[in-house]
C-alpha cells in the first residue's frame, strides 16, 4: 500500500452503538477509502440510546426521532451496517471474524465496540425489567403506564427513569431503592446526592437509601427490615461490559473491560476497542478504567478512527488527541446536571451557590479533579478543560 491510501483495506466494527458508528463515520470522512462493515445484534439502525431513559414515558422514541442517521446515509458513504447479526468468534492470527451463521469476514483492523448489558440481580426469583435497548424501552413503557413503580438503583439511569415516570404528574407512585447511603454515590459527593434526592422528593418520589433488598421479583421487593413493596420492579443497578467475544478470542481483558492503551489499541495487533467496553488508562492512576458516557463513547469513536488510520499508513493530518477527562450529563426534571472528571476522588469539596444553581468542585490537595454542575449547563466544558490542563502527559506518571 502506498502512503496515504487505504484502498483494498478492510475495517470491521462490532457494535452499532455511538462509539462504533462514530468510528465508521470518522474513518470515511478523514480519507479512509477501504471497506467499512459494522455488525450489530439489534434489528434497528443505529440510534440514540440516551433517549431511552430520558424520554421513556411520553417522549418520542420512533425511528424518525431517535435514529442517528436516515437509512440512505450509510450506503451513500459506503458504510455497510449489518443488523440482527452476532459476531461469534475472532481469529486474530488470520484477522478474520466468524459470524453466528458461520460466514466469515476478513479485516485489516477490528474495532470491538460491543458495549454492555444490564447488570443482573443476584438471587431474584423472577427477572425484573431493565433498560438497555429499544426493545426494553417498549416493554417498560407498557409496564409502567399504571400502578406503583419500584426502581432498584439510585444511579443516573435509575433516577432518569424515576424522573420520567414522576414527570407525568404522579411522583407518589415511584419508589427508588438504593443500597448506599446517598444517591449517585459512585460518581458524585454525598452533598450532590442529597440535592438530587430533594429534587425527587419535592415531586412525591419516595427515596429509600441505605436499605438492602432481600427478596426481589418482577412485582415486589422485600427489604431487610421486613417491609414489602409491590409494583412494577425495574432493575437499574448499572451495566457490565460485554466481554464474551474478546475473552473467547484471547484478547486481554480485566475486571474493568478490554485493556487498551491511551490510543485504544488492545494488546493484539490489528484489534482495537472503544466505548463502554474499553478500559483506557486512568489519567490519575494509570489503572484500566471504563467510562460509560455518551460523550466519551463519541470521542472514543473519533480517536480509534484516527489511530487505525495512522496504523494503516493514512496521513489524515489530524491529531489523535481527545480529552481524557470524562463528562456526563443528566436531566432530573428541569435541572441539568453535569458530572466532570472524578468528583469522588478528591479529599475535599467546595460548593459555589447561586440561587438555585450550584457548582461542587472536588480537590485532591490543591488540584481540581472533579466537579458537578447543577443548573449550570455552560460550566461543564470549562471545568473539563481546567482539569484536563492539569493532567500529566501520557507516560509521565511517576
Amino acid at each position: 500500500m502506498s502512503a496515504g491510501t487505504t484502498r483494498g483495506r478492510s475495517v470491521v466494527i462490532v457494535g452499532t452503538g455511538v462509539a462504533g458508528i462514530t468510528a465508521a463515520e470518522s474513518l470515511r470522512s478523514n480519507g479512509f477509502d477501504g471497506t467499512i462493515t459494522v455488525f450489530g445484534k439489534e434489528p434497528q439502525l443505529p440510534y440514540r440510546r440516551t433517549a431511552l431513559s430520558k424520554n421513556l414515558v411520553d417522549g418520542d422514541l420512533t425511528d424518525a426521532k431517535i435514529t442517528l442517521r436516515p437509512p440512505g446515509y450509510w450506503p451513500d458513504r459506503g458504510i455497510e451496517i449489518v443488523t440482527s447479526t452476532r459476531v461469534a468468534d475472532v481469529d486474530t492470527s488470520s484477522r478474520r471474524v466468524c459470524l453466528a451463521d458461520s460466514s466469515q469476514v476478513d479485516y485489516d483492523a477490528l474495532v470491538l465496540a460491543t458495549g454492555g448489558r444490564a447488570r443482573r440481580l443476584p438471587g431474584t426469583t423472577s427477572s425484573p425489567l431493565a433498560l438497555r435497548t429499544r426493545h426494553d424501552a417498549a416493554e417498560l413503557r407498557h409496564a409502567i403506564q399504571d400502578g406503583p413503580v419500584i426502581v432498584l438503583g439510585g444511579g443516573l439511569i435509575g433516577l432518569e427513569i424515576a424522573a420520567a415516570v414522576a414527570s407525568t404528574g404522579d411522583g407518589s407512585r415511584v419508589t427508588v431503592i438504593e443500597r448506599e447511603t446517598s444517591l449517585l454515590s459512585r460518581v458524585v459527593p454525598a452533598t450532590v446526592g442529597e440535592a438530587v434526592a430533594t429534587l425527587h422528593r419535592e415531586r412525591g418520589v419516595q427515596i429509600l437509601t441505605g436499605v438492602v433488598p432481600t427478596t426481589i421479583t418482577a412485582e415486589s421487593v422485600t427489604l431487610a427490615d421486613g417491609r414489602t413493596l409491590t409494583g412494577t420492579v425495574i432493575s437499574a443497578i448499572g451495566m457490565e461490559p460485554d466481554l464474551e467475544l474478546p475473552r473467547s478470542a484471547g484478547i486481554p481483558v480485566d475486571a474493568a473491560g478490554i485493556v487498551v492503551d491511551d490510543s485504544l489499541r488492545t494488546r493484539v495487533p490489528g484489534v482495537y476497542a472503544a466505548g463502554d467496553v474499553a478500559a483506557r488508562p486512568h489519567p490519575l492512576t494509570g489503572a484500566p478504567m471504563r467510562a460509560e458516557q455518551w460523550l466519551t463513547a463519541t470521542e472514543h469513536g473519533r480517536l480509534v478512527a484516527m489511530t487505525i488510520a495512522a496504523d494503516l499508513g493514512l496521513d489524515t493530518g489530524i491529531s489523535t488527541a481527545v480529552p481524557r477527562v470524562p463528562l456526563a450529563w443528566t436531566m432530573q426534571y428541569t435541572t441539568n446536571i453535569q458530572i466532570v472528571g472524578w468528583p469522588t476522588s478528591g479529599d475535599r469539596v467546595e460548593v459555589d451557590l447561586d440561587d438555585s444553581c450550584s457548582v461542587v468542585r472536588a480537590f485532591a490537595g490543591s488540584r481540581l479533579v472533579g466537579a458537578v454542575c447543577l443548573g449550570r449547563g455552560g460550566s461543564g466544558r470549562a471545568l473539563r478543560a481546567e482539569i484536563e490542563s492539569s493532567l500529566q502527559p501520557v507516560g509521565a506518571r511517576g
